[in-house]
């Protein structure tokens, strides 16, 4: 055993979410059950090329629809 008396194959829980923002209580279980522990940032240099285009290409198609529909606003 531990110096913690926790099961060897117990986690320690203060590891594991030592440097993360606020997260709700009541998700941390639910969080370890279904992602196998605290969600993470996500690294979007570690993307793959094709989604990181679509990733542009669709934010882009956005911006240029918001510009559109308050130019053509502005021309009624």
């Amino acid at each position: 055993m531990s110096k913690n008396n926790l099961h060897e194959t117990q986690p320690d829980q203060d590891n594991l979410y030592h440097n993360e923002p606020y997260v709700d209580e009541n998700f941390r279980p639910i969080q370890n059950i279904e992602g196998g522990g605290p969600m993470k940032k996500i690294d979007f240099n570690t993307m793959p090329r094709p989604l990181k285009v679509f990733g542009y290409f669709f934010f882009a198609i956005i911006i240029l629809m918001g510009i559109a529909a308050i130019v053509i606003s502005f021309l009624r």
